[in-house]
């Protein structure tokens, strides 16, 4: 909810700029015409993502088992990411997990709670520019996010999502309205968010029927480029030129 004082202030603004629709109807509930609010998620560089070496060379580059299916979950650890859920259904079978990303603290936290698992990797934090090779080093990409923070819910726009959906890679993602602003069941396995069984079971159609993922996957990928940061930055310059 935006406060009130909040608005006040931006009566004078001409023009906003919200990550997904949720943000919009916030702004609009305040008394905020909808004519003044642009939705403009978030993007990505797609020639960045466009990998030129092949899985093998990725995972030797990143020293990954090469005969193993590997799942993959690439950002931060917070709570409301969703994380936890992922690492229970890495629990329940033995394909190898691989988590990058996460603050120093969060990494210590999470390493403390896989224990000995033997089938999960916490990578930490790792340079921007790897992050194309890790996601094609994957057979599959997990984006857990929860369904118990709003935040999570209604105001991200993940930007993890356009670079899983840029590396054609088949994703697995939870089924929650800001992730429904961007995927459906046309370009993605959409999982129950907080429900481990349920990811474990999608996971598995992933590598189970390849066809169906891949087909997916290059949907996403077609999806995806309506997404590139140069669009939004045309769609931003052309709301503020007839906001001017």
């Amino acid at each position: 909810m935006i406060p009130r004082l909040f608005f006040r202030r931006m009566k004078k603004i001409r023009g906003i700029i919200a990550i997904t629709s949720y943000i919009k109807e916030a702004f609009i509930s305040c008394g905020v015409t909808s004519g003044r609010i642009l939705v403009a998620p978030d993007g990505v560089d797609l020639e960045e993502f466009e990998v030129k070496i092949s899985k093998e060379e990725c995972r030797r580059k990143l020293d990954l088992p090469l005969n193993e299916k590997i799942v993959l979950y690439a950002g931060h650890l917070y709570p409301w990411k969703g994380t936890d859920t992922l690492l229970e259904a890495a629990r329940k079978f033995r394909t190898f997990f691989v988590f990058v990303g996460g603050m120093e603290n969060d990494v210590v936290e999470f390493r403390r709670n896989v224990g000995g698992l033997k089938n999960v990797k916490v990578i930490g934090h790792r340079p921007h520019g790897e992050i194309p090779y890790w996601l094609k080093a994957a057979d599959v990409l997990v984006l857990p996010n929860s369904g118990k923070h709003d935040i999570s819910k209604y105001w991200t726009s993940p930007l993890k999502l356009f670079e899983y959906m840029a590396s054609g890679v088949p994703v697995v993602a939870t089924d929650l309205p800001s992730v429904r602003e961007i995927l459906d069941r046309s370009s993605a396995f959409l999982s129950k968010p907080d429900n481990a069984d349920e990811l474990t079971r999608w996971i598995e159609k992933a590598f189970n029927d390849s066809s169906e993922a891949y087909r997916l996957a290059d949907n996403a990928k077609r999806v995806v480029r309506n997404f590139s940061w140069s669009i939004r930055a045309e769609r931003v310059l052309n709301f503020v030129s007839r906001s001017s």
